[in-house]
């Protein structure tokens, strides 16, 4: 229990301290930036109650549901979940949870956690409505019906005993407002009076001397509950009671004095201690400052407040104040901007300038016949820390006021001519060249001997001599000039259309052709650092040789620049078209004094800021300056405003980032933190959101999804990221968020995802594939190697029968036709005498000739396809016996696997390359034992004759055969031609191998199995 105890106590402390910034409370209540959200923007009606969850949200109730709010989105939530959509009252819990209490008697209030809702009875005598819930610092939720305190005790809440009188629908009893103050002890009123009930105990008590009414009570920062009644008139903070002896409490502390409007409404004490309330009648929204119970600040309809009709009044934890109406939601911001509001209505300031400390604004020109009447067309000053004084009525349409730095004096350029400003009147004008009306007087500055310069339409410029004026003579002119003194006295000259001049008496210097990119030129002033010239499209400064410039193109911003001033602090301001600029003013003039240079970082100062509106009438005068009390002054087409560069609020909190929801294929997985998705889920969007209520519209974000993004992706001010073509994987999203003046919220929020392969991304369907795919190539392999071994067994088919065919061509022609011969050859022998010498040589011929025959004879018995059961290994031995029949070794057969019939040519060519290998072993090898192995085996036929004889001279060897022998080469030829792999290996001393190897595919004559793959060049 201390824990929660603990947990509670720390939220509702950063509840009411981390804030951002407050609101000042010197400001009037027009001074700070409004916002309002109607229905017409998303925002629900009747809203009656307002919390802010420890993630940032802003939480509404209303009559048609519960809704949340990041600042730019109206979400309606758990529509379908919460027993009635008539929502009266909120109440945030430190774990993220809100408390719902409903309008409609329905004897339930719903408590929503993680998108949960549940729903706790109520255990009263009548079931009604719940119209305020809080929770105290001990972690107790307590609860208000119109008749009963309410307290809830885990599962159920429990009505607290009272003897407050009956209930608000039947007279002054009920429970009309509570609150829970820091010491623990719970507050209740109602017209009969104000009632407490202490920690422990289990009744309330009438407090003794205080008033009863129907204002309601305010939790102030320090934790100290305020109220107040119609008797006193007064704003008075309850005291703690768990100190004091006896029941009856001390009495009331008096504080702000309020008027009896607020005894009807709704207070709210804002961290400033500055009071807001409202009205039961719809008299809109009220603010007392602090201090200063006189000074009472109205804001309504009028004003722009969505309705005169207030519900309720909620601070959020960076200072902001929200407003539910019966028709939408309000809220005020400190704005860096004030509009200063102690001036005419519908002032318009045309120009400013600084003289002796105090600023001097113009009201801009206005109808003749009712400036009079309105107040336009008057002089104000502003001295330090002041508010404006009206100085001078009626002016008469100013167009530039001019400082002679000589005297000291102040002058004004009017239509009636050239006045100087004696205390709050004007002097008569001074006397004007000859031929030029006071109406034609466009432009006036005091050059450095105190002479006045003038420019009139179409007249020229003219300047003050001893006996009166002279025409300024220059290269070119306009129809009107603006005349600006630099710190040396000298005197520009500027005209429409890009002319410039430098005068210094009659000395005139044409510095058109140096007139700096930066548009037509608006504006110059100069100052102990130059002289300084905007332009329609750009910035320059004149260091005393030449200009330089940042132009739009480096700065955007600087469209129609109108006036720059310095302020103390090192500030330069630049008030431009579209917005004030902040720059460093070393870095400013850093970036201008030299080609090339960076242009330098600079702050924003726009209408989200609290500027009204665009420069006005700078063309006749600045349209910026600096006061004494350090205060930068602006003029705007709505008004005078000003900047306190001492007291500029920074939003420091950083915001938290929520990840809102993730849709994929039609659904939507709202506040997600890890998801597993459903197969396939490709395409999916992700939005999500920065809780900081200031300037939502300035929150910046970044993402990233790792393993996808190489790195951050810059989103801007968008709240949605989209990945498409995602494959199966997992997945973290990351994203941050930064706050209106840049904090960044590093760590952001992440969301974790799960995407499952379907059945075709699948690892199974990968190895299926796979295994198809070896399939395949098996299949097509095989149908090559069919396809070849077809080819090598017709070609092998061809040569057998080309063989047979010569085979009988030589059997019956040449071989019968030797027979014959030889029986001629023998019947010539025979009639030679046996002791002639030619019968001998006749009968070695026939001898000879015979053997001729029998090796002819087996020669094209060779040519025919040996018979199916003739074993290889035999058909070895039996040709080496018939070279050799007595071999000097033992000869060892041996064949492995099933023996198998054997293509004719390749049973021909082997049993060639093993009669050659044993006749040489025999022959040189000198070996005691031969061996001879033949192997069928499925993919190949091998046969190996190896001995252990004196083994082959490394020189041979490496030469493959003995110089004119051919024995090697004729074995290696063979065994190509049947597409075999022949491989002699010998050692000096061990032996010999030959070993030859055939595919199996050529080899037998029939194959089963084609596993090889050969193809003789001279196939294609």
């Amino acid at each position: 229990m201390i824990w929660r105890v603990a947990i509670l106590a720390i939220f509702l402390t950063l509840q009411s301290f981390d804030c951002a910034f407050a609101l000042d409370p010197r400001r009037a209540i027009h001074q700070f930036h409004h916002t309002a959200w109607s229905t017409e923007e998303g925002a629900p009606a009747d809203i009656w109650a307002i919390a802010q969850t420890p993630d940032g949200f802003l939480w509404l109730g209303a009559n048609n549901g519960l809704y949340r709010f990041d600042g730019v989105r109206f979400e309606r939530v758990a529509e379908h979940l919460l027993p009635s959509p008539s929502i009266r009252a909120l109440a945030a819990t430190p774990s993220g949870g809100l408390w719902i209490g409903y309008e409609r008697p329905i004897g339930v209030t719903s408590l929503l956690e993680n998108g949960v809702v549940s729903n706790f009875p109520v255990d009263a005598p009548s079931s009604t409505s719940i119209h305020n819930i809080q929770l105290a610092r001990d972690g107790a939720a307590w609860a208000a019906t119109p008749d009963f305190v309410l307290r809830f005790d885990g599962r159920r809440w429990r009505a607290i005993e009272s003897d407050w009188g009956t209930s608000l629908g039947e007279a002054n009893g009920g429970v009309w407002a509570f609150g829970i103050a820091r010491d623990g002890v719970v507050w209740s009123r109602n017209r009969n009076g104000l009632f407490f009930l202490r920690q422990g105990e289990r009744r309330f008590s009438r407090a003794e001397g205080y008033v009863g009414g129907v204002a309601s009570f305010t939790l102030a920062a320090d934790g100290r509950l305020w109220t107040t009644d119609s008797h006193s008139g007064h704003l008075y903070a309850l005291p703690d009671l768990n100190d004091v002896s006896g029941r009856a409490p001390p009495q009331p502390l008096n504080g702000l004095r309020i008027t009896d409007t607020v005894q009807r409404g709704t207070i709210l004490l804002d961290r400033d201690q500055t009071l807001w309330f409202t009205s039961a009648s719809g008299g809109g929204l009220s603010r007392v400052r602090a201090g200063d119970g006189s000074r009472q600040d109205q804001f309504g309809r009028r004003d722009g407040l969505s309705s005169n009709v207030v519900h309720t009044l909620f601070e959020d934890r960076e200072g902001n104040i929200w407003v539910g109406t019966n028709l939408g939601l309000d809220r005020f911001r400190v704005a860096n901007v004030t509009t200063e509001t102690r001036l005419p209505a519908g002032f318009r300031a045309r120009f400013v300038e600084l003289h002796n400390g105090a600023i001097f604004a113009y009201t801009g020109w206005s109808n003749t016949a009712t400036r009079a009447v309105d107040g336009t067309e008057s002089l104000y000053r502003i001295l330090p820390n002041q508010e404006p004084q009206l100085l001078v009525r009626n002016v008469g349409r100013l167009r530039r006021m001019v400082e002679n730095r000589e005297t000291g004096d102040l002058w004004l350029l009017t239509r009636y001519g050239l006045q100087r400003l004696s205390g709050s009147r004007l002097e008569q004008p001074i006397t004007l060249p000859q031929g030029v009306p006071s109406e034609a007087l466009y432009s006036a500055a005091v050059d450095g001997d105190g002479a006045f310069w003038i420019s009139a339409f179409r007249h020229g410029v003219f300047r003050q001599v001893r006996d009166g004026w002279r025409r300024v003579e220059l290269p070119q002119s306009g129809s009107t000039a603006v005349l600006t003194a630099d710190e040396s006295g000298r005197m520009w000259i500027r005209f429409a259309g890009g002319a410039l001049f430098r005068a210094a008496g009659d000395v005139v210097v044409d510095f058109s052709s140096s007139v700096p990119p930066i548009a037509d030129l608006t504006f110059m002033r100069s100052d102990e650092r130059g002289l300084w010239a905007g332009g329609e499209a750009g910035l320059a400064r004149f260091d005393g040789e030449r200009f330089y410039a940042l132009t739009m193109a480096q700065v955007p911003e600087l469209s129609v620049v109108t006036g720059l001033a310095r302020s103390p602090q090192g500030s330069t301001w630049v008030f431009t078209q579209g917005a004030i600029l902040r720059f460093d003013t070393e870095t400013l003039e850093a970036a201008l004094s030299r080609e090339g240079a960076e242009p330098p970082p600079y702050d924003v100062i726009g209408p989200r800021d609290g500027l009204p509106g665009a420069p006005y009438g700078g063309v006749y005068g600045s349209t910026v300056a600096t006061a004494a009390d350090g205060r930068v002054w602006f003029t705007t087409g709505q008004g005078l405003v000003w900047i306190d560069p001492n007291n500029v609020q920074r939003n420091t909190l950083a915001p938290p980032v929520v990840i809102r929801s993730l849709s994929v294929n039609g659904v939507i997985y709202d506040n997600p933190r890890e998801l597993r998705l459903a197969p396939g889920s490709a395409n999916l969007q992700i939005d999500y959101t920065a809780l900081s209520l200031v300037i939502p519209e300035r929150n910046r974000f970044r993402y990233r999804l790792e393993g996808v993004d190489e790195a951050w992706v810059d989103a801007g001010d968008r709240r949605q990221a989209f990945y498409t073509q995602l494959g199966p994987g997992t997945y973290r999203f990351r994203v941050a968020a930064s706050n209106n003046d840049g904090v960044w919220n590093e760590e952001g929020a992440a969301l974790t995802f799960i995407i499952p392969p379907t059945f075709f991304q699948s690892i199974w369907f990968a190895a299926l594939c796979v295994i198809a795919s070896l399939v395949g190539l098996w299949l097509l392999y095989s149908m090559r190697l069919r396809q070849v071994s077809g080819r090598m067994r017709e070609r092998l088919e061809e040569r057998v029968a080309e063989r047979e065919r010569i085979a009988r061509e030589l059997h019956d022609t040449l071989l019968q036709g030797f027979h014959g011969l030889m029986l001629k050859f023998q019947l010539v022998a025979d009639q030679i005498p046996p002791s002639q010498p030619a019968r001998k040589l006749m009968d070695a011929a026939l001898e000879r000739a015979d053997e001729v025959l029998v090796e002819g004879r087996d020669r094209v018995r060779n040519l025919r396809p040996p018979p199916p059961d003739v074993d290889l290994v035999r058909s070895i031995i039996v040709a080496v016996g018939a070279e050799i029949q007595e071999p000097n070794a033992a000869i060892i057969a041996a064949t492995h696997g099933k023996a198998r019939a054997l293509h004719p040519i390749v049973f021909s060519e082997l049993s060639s390359i093993g009669r050659e290998a044993m006749l040489n072993a025999l022959r040189h090898a000198d070996a005691d034992t031969i061996e001879i192995i033949v192997t069928y085996g499925r993919r190949e036929l091998s046969l190996v004759i190896r001995d252990d004889g004196v083994g082959i001279d490394r020189a041979i060897y490496e030469a493959g055969g003995r110089e004119g022998h051919y024995g090697l080469t004729g074995m290696r030829e063979r065994a190509e031609k049947i597409r075999g792999e022949f491989t002699l290996t010998s050692i000096a001393g061990e032996g010999a191998n030959v070993r030859v190897v055939v595919p199996g595919y050529v080899a037998y004559s029939t194959s089963q199995r084609l596993l090889g793959a050969l193809q003789d060049p001279s196939d294609d």
